[in-house]
C-alpha cells in the first residue's frame, strides 16, 4: 500500500521497520478510513496477518467506487491494538449480517411450512410422504446434516488445492440467496417445493460457512485481536438479525392479520432476507474479500475428488498424534451445536409450533428476545476470553446453554399462556448462552490451528461437526415419530452439550496448546509472504514489480507518538 493510500492519521504515525521494504506497512484496508488514530505512548510488536498482506499487495482492481463505499461504514470493526480497519474484517461483518436475516427466515418459513404440511396431511400427527407432518422440518435438517458431513471433505479439497476460495464463497452465497428468494412461493400446494429449497439453501449455507471460516484465521495472529473480532462480528450478526426480526414483527402485527397471517409473514421474511443477501453478499464478495493462492498441489496419486478424503485421514492422524488440545476440542465439537444454528433451530421451531402452539408471530417474538440477548452474551464472551482464556469461556457457555435447555424441557409443560411466558423468559437466557458460546468457540479454534493447515483442519472440524451433527435432530425426529413427547426430544440437546463439555476437559492446558502451534505458525507466515507475492495470488490483475519480493520477516514494531 502506498503512502497516498493511507489515511492522514496513519501517515503521521512513525513505523519502525526491521530490514523490511518500505511497502510492507500495516494495511488499514481503505484510503478513506476515518478515526484511525493510534493510542498515545503505546509500543508493541506484532506480525502482519495474512489478510493484511493480501490487502497490502492487492491492486484493488475490483475496489468499490467512492460513491458506494458509504455502505461499509456500519460494518467496519477497528483493530483493538493497531486502531486500523481491515477490508476483510469489514467483509466478514457484511457477510455475517447477511446470514443473520437468512438464518432467521428459517424460523418464519419453517414454522409456516410445517403448518402447511400438517394442513395438507390432515393434522400434525398424520403422515405425509411417509413421515409425520410435525417431522418435516427436522427431516430437512437431517438430510442437510448427513449430506454436508459426507461431502465437506471434497469442498475442503477445492479450497485447499485450487485458487477458488473466493469463487466458492461467492457461488455458495448466490445459491443461498436464490433458494431463500424462491421460498416466497410457499403455500399449501407448494410446501414440498419449499421443503426442497430449504435443503438446498441449508447445504450451501454450510458450504459458505466453510469458505468464510477459511478466511477467519487470516485476520490476525493475536488472540486478543481475534477475540475482539469474533465478538464484534457476532454482535453485528445478531444486531442486524434483531433489526430484521423487529421489522417483520411490526409489519405482521399491523398488516398480516387473520388466518393467512402466518403464511404472509413467512413470505415477507423470505423476500426481504433475499434482498438483504443480494446487497451484502454481493458487495463483500465483490469488493472486500481477496483471492488466495492454493495452499498446495494435489498429491501425486490423488485427484481433486478423493484428495479431500485422503487429506482428512492424514490430517486426523497428525492432529490426534501431535495436537492433544485440538484433538479433544474437535471431538467436543461432535456434540456441540455448531452446525447449529440449523439443528437447534429445526428442533426449537417444531417444539414451539406444535407443543407450545405458538404461531409465527409469537415465535418471532421469541427469536427477537434471543437475538437482543445475544449481544450481551457476545460481550460476556469477549470479557471471559480475556479473564479465563477462550477454552474455559466456551466451557462455561456450554454449561449455561445445557442448563437452560433442560429447564425448558422440564418446566414448559403445555400451551397455556403461562407456558408461553416461560418460553419468553428462557429465550433471553438462551440468547445470552448462544452469544457467549459461539465467539468463544471460534476463538479457540483459531488459536489451536497451526498456520498453513487452516483449510484442511477447518474442513476436518466441519466434518467432525457435520458427520454426527445431525444426531440431536435424528433423536428428536425418532422420538416424535414414535409418539414420545417433544419435551424428551428437546432435553436430548442438553445431553449432547454436556458430553461436549466433558470432552473439553481432556484438552489440557490452553496456554501450552497455543504455544505448541506458535512455531509452525511463524514458519508458515514467512512462507505465505513469499507465496503471496507471486503473480495473481491475491489480486485480480498482475502485481506491480515492486510487490514481487516481500522478504521473510513480516514482524513490525509500531511506535505511536
Amino acid at each position: 500500500m502506498t503512502m497516498e493510500d493511507q489515511p492522514a492519521a496513519d501517515v503521521e504515525s512513525p513505523i519502525k521497520e526491521e530490514a523490511e521494504p518500505a511497502s510492507n506497512t500495516i494495511a488499514s484496508g481503505s484510503s478513506d478510513d476515518v478515526g484511525v488514530v493510534p493510542s498515545a505512548n503505546r509500543k508493541f510488536s506484532r506480525k502482519l496477518s495474512i489478510s493484511e498482506m493480501a490487502t497490502e499487495q492487492s491492486t484493488k482492481r475490483f475496489r468499490a467506487p467512492n460513491w458506494l463505499r458509504w455502505m461499509e461504514l456500519p460494518f467496519r470493526v477497528k483493530n483493538n491494538q493497531t486502531h486500523q480497519y481491515l477490508e476483510e474484517v469489514t467483509g466478514h461483518a457484511m457477510d455475517v449480517s447477511a446470514r443473520g436475516p437468512i438464518n432467521q427466515t428459517g424460523s418464519f418459513v419453517g414454522s409456516a411450512m410445517i403448518r402447511m404440511a400438517a394442513l395438507k396431511a390432515g393434522g400434525p400427527s398424520e403422515k405425509i410422504y411417509g413421515i409425520r407432518a410435525s417431522s418435516v422440518l427436522t427431516v430437512a435438517s437431517l438430510i442437510v446434516g448427513i449430506t454436508a458431513g459426507v461431502t465437506m471433505p471434497f469442498v475442503g479439497a477445492l479450497v485447499d488445492h485450487t485458487n477458488h476460495r473466493k469463487v466458492m464463497g461467492t457461488i455458495s452465497a448466490a445459491v443461498v440467496v436464490i433458494s431463500v428468494g424462491l421460498q416466497v412461493m410457499l403455500n399449501e400446494d407448494t410446501w414440498i417445493f419449499v421443503f426442497i429449497m430449504e435443503i438446498i439453501g441449508g447445504y450451501f449455507l454450510i458450504m459458505h460457512q466453510v469458505c468464510t471460516m477459511a478466511y477467519l484465521p487470516d485476520l490476525s495472529h493475536d488472540l486478543s485481536e481475534m477475540g475482539h473480532y469474533t465478538a464484534r462480528l457476532m454482535m453485528n450478526q445478531y444486531l442486524f438479525q434483531g433489526v430484521f426480526t423487529t421489522l417483520i414483527i411490526a409489519v405482521s402485527f399491523t398488516a398480516f392479520l387473520g388466518p393467512s397471517g402466518n403464511l404472509q409473514t413467512a413470505q415477507l421474511a423470505a423476500g426481504l432476507s433475499c434482498g438483504i443477501g443480494v446487497i451484502l453478499f454481493g458487495y463483500s464478495w465483490t469488493f472486500l474479500f481477496r483471492k488466495r493462492p492454493k495452499l498446495r498441489d494435489v498429491p501425486e496419486g490423488s485427484n481433486i475428488f478423493n484428495s479431500g478424503f485422503k487429506q482428512l485421514i492424514s490430517t486426523s492422524k497428525v492432529v490426534f498424534k501431535d495436537y492433544k488440545a485440538l484433538k479433544w476440542f474437535m471431538i467436543a465439537l461432535l456434540f456441540s451445536p455448531e452446525a447449529g444454528a440449523g439443528v437447534v433451530l429445526a428442533i426449537a421451531v417444531t417444539f414451539l409450533t406444535f407443543f407450545v402452539d405458538m404461531d409465527v408471530k409469537e415465535i418471532a417474538v421469541v427469536s427477537l428476545i434471543m437475538l437482543f440477548c445475544n449481544i450481551p452474551g457476545a460481550l460476556v464472551s469477549k470479557k471471559m476470553c480475556r479473564l479465563i482464556n477462550p477454552l474455559n469461556s466456551f466451557r462455561c457457555a456450554e454449561i449455561m446453554f445445557a442448563t437452560v435447555n433442560a429447564l425448558i424441557a422440564g418446566t414448559v409443560s403445555g400451551s397455556t399462556q403461562k407456558d408461553k411466558n416461560l418460553v419468553y423468559f428462557y429465550a433471553g437466557l438462551v440468547g445470552v448462552a448462544f452469544g457467549w458460546m459461539f465467539p468463544s468457540q471460534r476463538t479457540v479454534a483459531v488459536a489451536l490451528i497451526p498456520k498453513g493447515q487452516e483449510t484442511e483442519i477447518m474442513g476436518l472440524i466441519s466434518f467432525f461437526g457435520q458427520i454426527i451433527g445431525w444426531l440431536p435432530v435424528f433423536v428428536f425426529t425418532a422420538m416424535n415419530e414414535n409418539g414420545v413427547s417433544m419435551r424428551w426430544g428437546l432435553s436430548s440437546v442438553s445431553f449432547f452439550l454436556m458430553t461436549s463439555f466433558f470432552c473439553t476437559l481432556l484438552c489440557g492446558n490452553f496456554d501450552d496448546a497455543v504455544a505448541l502451534v506458535a512455531e509452525s505458525s511463524d514458519n508458515y507466515c514467512n512462507e505465505f509472504s513469499k507465496r503471496g507475492s507471486q503473480k495473481n495470488s491475491f489480486v485480480d490483475e498482475e502485481l506491480p514489480e515492486a510487490a514481487v519480493e516481500k522478504g521473510d520477516d513480516a514482524e513490525k514494531e509500531i511506535v505511536a507518538a
